[in-house]
């Protein structure tokens, strides 16, 4: 085998294990996030944060920023009520532009 393609291997060989590793401190980043969010959560506000990661990736980082946020400026006491995380995603959805489709009829 030619040094070219052992060569090629090789980087192609280091740029799988970076992605691996990426990989496995994004998964590890994400389980701390999820004991961090049960610990500030009421059981019902949770379930309601899981079932947002399932229909909108976006909308849960965001919300889950934010509660985490709010916990490391103390500005959260006792645990998030299922009704604060509501008003929470008010607040996030209010703040999207909404985008307005006119028709216009000849």
């Amino acid at each position: 085998m030619s040094a070219m393609a052992e060569d090629g291997e090789e980087e192609q060989a280091s740029a799988y294990e970076k992605a691996l590793d990426n990989a496995r401190k994004e998964r590890a980043a994400e389980m701390q996030r999820r004991e961090t969010l049960k610990q500030l959560l009421e059981p019902a506000a949770y379930e309601r944060l899981a079932n947002i990661r399932a229909a909108s990736p976006q909308m849960y980082q965001q919300l889950a920023q934010l509660v985490i946020y709010l916990y490391q400026n103390g500005q959260l006491r006792g645990k998030l009520s299922e009704e604060a995380l509501q008003q929470l995603i008010g607040k996030i959805v209010s703040n999207r532009r909404e985008t307005k489709i006119t028709r216009i009829s000849k």
